[in-house]
């Protein structure tokens, strides 16, 4: 009988080997609306996921961003070194960032089947695997520098070496040689290169790349206790990259974000570095009004009946679930605490299908905290570090209207000052590409370029900048929600004395059920008869249709219209998005 592909139960992405946005949203592996699970859930998942790994012969990971699958052997018993180009005007590619995300995920759902279910057989699996990394010449990045792969393999070894009961004693000693290598011949000097010097720490130093490989370097160096690395002046410096990360995120006229996936990738490796801190407590003291922040973003960034998913603004992957963990680590740090209970009831309601591995091995191993019940968020209007926020509720049928207010200085973050994006029944209708295209060609362009958002482009000038302000962000306590924005500071080369506001009202369903959203662009100084073009892209897999002068987008069951004042909508104007 002929070998057949079974997907794996783990929803980590599609095999479309064409990057489409809304791959996550129509996943019929994931059931929309709020369910909330239970232990027992929880297991039955873990118990899928983990029968799936075990059966597997080799890794198969899918390089989204340039449309690669590739395989690799299990055991992985020696750094990759064969690879081709990945993107071919580039020297290198970073293959071994990918490929370490899909081990971690892997091993940590080995690992969690093994203490949670007792399953020998994955447990074996994961000593193994783990044992292999001592056949690795290096745990660099594919330029020979300390990064992102050297980060995460350093937080496996830390975190699943920690409790060697029912290890093999050789396995474990192979394994343990593995991590004091890492730290010792790869992380160690970097660290007196890249960040032993006591300088201040600029919004740039604390990038997710360096700080990752900082943080998780010197949880390890923390197990491993080597006399020939100073673990102690380690975890000093990330303890000042996490206060920097702190004090800029503070800033009220520019706080820092790399947007929700990004800001969840960063604090995966900071909380669980700070789970075995002694200093723990003191820090979060310290840090929870900025920690409490983050929760607010990551609860109402998302979309109406899939909790799972963020609005895809600036750079967010639904293939980077980190910051799931990152709630429930904070929500059992914290709770009872109503600024963070909000995060632990989002969580309970997500499909189990959509939780990493280690959001299921904190959900069991604190199987009290994780399940107590919390009180949802309310529904008003909220500031967020990189947007306005006005939505109905968490539900299917609420409606998102998500307006972006990046002030950010991240060079993979984009310049989309009002972007408008309308989350409702489990689709992002108006929506944002929320990537950018590595490969050079049509789909980078369009990635990068003013179709992909709709702020306004005047007169042929596009936003430039990251300089807004907010001028007004209410609810009446009627439902019905306001935002005005200044986008003026976005652009450059204006008219002397011009002046961009967007405002956006959301007003909630009527009697016949139906909620509105408003959006009203204000040019003031600018001359008359200049060019005025505003691009709004429709979710993937929705179909358009032109009605009346109004624009028509449908997922076969239910429409949203929109129409335009003075022009009309109308077939001439669609694009790869639709121009008005």
């Amino acid at each position: 009988m002929s070998p057949t592909f079974a997907p794996s139960p783990w929803l980590y992405s599609r095999l479309a080997l064409g990057y489409d946005t809304s791959t996550f949203e129509l996943s019929e592996q994931v059931r929309p609306g709020l369910h909330r699970w239970s232990p027992d859930d929880l297991k039955a998942t873990l118990a899928a996921r983990a029968a799936w790994e075990k059966a597997q012969r080799e890794l198969h990971v899918y390089y989204y961003r340039i449309n690669h699958r590739m395989a690799f052997p299990l055991p992985l018993a020696s750094r990759p070194n064969a690879m081709p180009a990945g993107i071919p005007q580039l020297k290198w590619y970073p293959w071994l960032i990918w490929l370490a995300w899909a081990l971690e995920e892997r091993w940590g759902t080995l690992h969690c089947a093994w203490r949670h279910l007792g399953d020998d057989e994955a447990g074996w699996l994961l000593q193994t695997e783990l044992a292999a990394l001592d056949g690795w010449y290096s745990f660099r990045n594919w330029n020979n520098e300390v990064g992102l792969p050297t980060g995460h393999l350093a937080g496996c070894l830390a975190r699943f070496l920690a409790n060697g009961e029912a290890w093999d004693a050789g396995l474990w000693q192979r394994a343990f040689g593995a991590a004091l290598r890492l730290v010792e011949h790869d992380v160690w000097p970097w660290f007196q290169t890249a960040w032993q010097e006591p300088r201040p720490l600029a919004p740039h130093d604390i990038h997710n790349i360096p700080v990752i490989a900082l943080v998780r370097g010197a949880q390890l160096a923390r197990f491993v206790d080597s006399p020939h690395v100073d673990a102690a002046v380690m975890e000093a410096r990330a303890q000042d990259a996490l206060r920097a990360w702190w004090r800029y995120r503070r800033d009220p006229a520019a706080p820092h974000t790399e947007g929700v996936s990004y800001d969840g990738f960063l604090m995966d490796s900071f909380t669980d570095w700070l789970d075995g801190l002694p200093e723990r407590d003191a820090l979060l003291a310290e840090g929870r009004d900025a920690f409490a922040g983050l929760i607010r973003q990551w609860v109402y960034s998302t979309l109406p009946g899939r909790p799972d998913l963020h609005a895809p603004l600036g750079d967010v992957e639904g293939e980077m679930p980190f910051w799931i963990s990152c709630i429930l680590r904070l929500a059992g740090w914290y709770g009872p605490d109503a600024d963070f209970d909000v995060g632990l009831w989002l969580v309970q309601r997500m499909d189990p299908v959509r939780l990493p591995a280690a959001a299921l091995t904190w959900a069991l191993d604190h199987a009290p905290a994780a399940t107590v019940d919390a009180a949802p968020p309310a529904a008003v209007p909220q500031e967020v570090a990189n947007a306005a926020v006005l939505r109905t509720g968490w539900d299917s049928a609420d409606l998102l209207a998500l307006v972006g207010m990046s002030r950010s200085a991240m060079s993979h973050l984009h310049n989309d000052g009002g972007q408008l994006i309308l989350g409702w029944h489990n689709r992002f209708w108006i929506t944002d590409p929320g990537y950018q295209q590595y490969r050079p060609g049509e789909e980078r362009d369009f990635s990068m370029g003013v179709a992909a958002h709709n702020a306004p482009m005047i007169g042929g000038i596009a936003q430039s900048r990251r300089d807004l302000r907010c001028l007004h962000l209410q609810g009446d306590g009627h439902g019905r929600q306001h935002v005005a924005l200044d986008l003026t500071g976005c652009y450059e080369g204006l008219p002397p004395g011009a002046h961009v506001r967007r405002d956006v009202w959301l007003i909630p369903p009527d009697a016949e059920g139906a909620p509105l959203v408003i959006v009203r662009d204000t040019l003031a100084g600018i001359a008359p008869g200049t060019e005025i073009r505003t691009h709004w892209q429709g979710g993937a897999q929705l179909a358009w249709a032109f009605v009346g002068g109004w624009a028509r987008l449908s997922d076969g069951q239910r429409a949203l219209w929109v129409g335009a004042w003075p022009a009309h909508e109308g077939p001439a104007g669609m694009e790869r998005a639709i121009s008005a």
